[in-house]
């Protein structure tokens, strides 16, 4: 295993379709608290992760390829560990990247014990099977909670706490499609606005961070308001926004920027009025998320080196 995945910043393992564990790296194992690779991965689960697992991540792999996000229990040395797990098939096999973090298990620990309580119920008298019934009705409610967790969880994953719009994460897996989309299609193309808040850091000294967070709040609905439904808005982080515009020409990228900074700076606003600087880029066979981040800062600079308050194209 290469030496920067062996310690990437996340658990990665590759296991056979019977799941026996092929490799695992050093990140991983330290979570662990293991030296040495487990042999299946049901020695690393939980019994109520194991039961959720062989539920759902046979079938979702088997007939999409991947798994997104799937929340499991790890059996640490001291501890349980709460991960999130992506995986892909690929060569017969499953490359999976798990990332700890802390969320809820008390869902899988009732589910466990429902169907715990059904087995003993089984033995009893037609009164116990009628409460049977029930609790396989509760059964069910908690395998639907759980998946609208995971639901929630992943949206939560793709969006930006302060504004509400998708964030960075989101953005640069839409722009990967979107060049892919493109590379492969002769007359496909998008463009890419790149927003930055004119003398923001003013703001936040002079009125405090509790404003300049509202600022951001409400340019954030205002450039929805500016978009079409098929737009991509989010934020990048501090004053930073970035617009992807789907078959959208280096022409009609650079009106919606100019009519979106005029609206901008002569619209009203419930907080502090702000201008914006825009850049705008528009692909070209060969470009990659790298290249077109790059024009698009490049456009920014020529926007904030002219005097701020206008639009650039690059």
């Amino acid at each position: 295993m290469e030496e920067q995945l062996d310690l990437a910043p996340c658990g990665y393992l590759v296991m056979n379709q019977s799941f026996h564990v092929v490799e695992m790296n050093r990140t991983l194992r330290d979570m662990l608290g293991v030296e040495d690779t487990p042999i299946h991965l049901h020695d690393i689960l939980t019994v109520p992760s194991r039961i959720y697992f062989q539920t759902y991540f046979a079938p979702s792999i088997m007939l999409h390829g991947k798994v997104n996000e799937m929340y499991l229990m790890l059996k640490g040395k001291e501890h349980h560990l709460p991960v999130l797990m992506n995986a892909i098939k690929h060569n017969d096999q499953f490359a999976c990247v798990l990332v700890q973090m802390a969320v809820r298990d008390e869902y899988e620990n009732e589910l466990l014990l429902a169907r715990r309580n059904a087995e003993r119920i089984l033995h009893d008298t037609d009164e116990a099977n009628r409460k049977l019934q029930e609790l396989l009705k509760e059964v069910e409610g908690k395998q639907q909670e759980l998946l609208d967790l995971n639901v929630e969880l992943q949206e939560l994953a793709m969006t930006d706490a302060l504004t509400g719009l998708k964030n960075r994460r989101f953005l640069e897996k839409k722009l990967m499609d979107l060049v892919q989309l493109a590379e492969s299609s002769e007359n496909e193309t998008f463009s890419l606005l790149l927003i930055d808040v004119d003398h923001f850091k003013q703001i936040n000294d002079t009125f405090g961070h509790p404003m300049g967070d509202a600022v951001l709040r409400e340019l954030s609905w205002k450039l929805l308001r500016e978009t079409r439904e098929h737009d991509v808005v989010a934020r990048m982080g501090g004053e930073e926004f970035i617009i992807l515009l789907p078959n959208t020409n280096e022409e009609s990228a650079r009106e919606m920027a100019e009519r979106i900074r005029l609206n901008l700076d002569h619209g009203s606003w419930t907080q502090k009025r702000v201008t914006v600087s825009i850049g705008v880029t528009t692909y070209e066979k060969g470009n990659d998320s790298s290249i077109l981040f790059s024009k698009a800062d490049a456009a920014l600079y020529l926007s904030k080196g002219a005097g701020r308050n206008r639009v650039s194209v690059k």
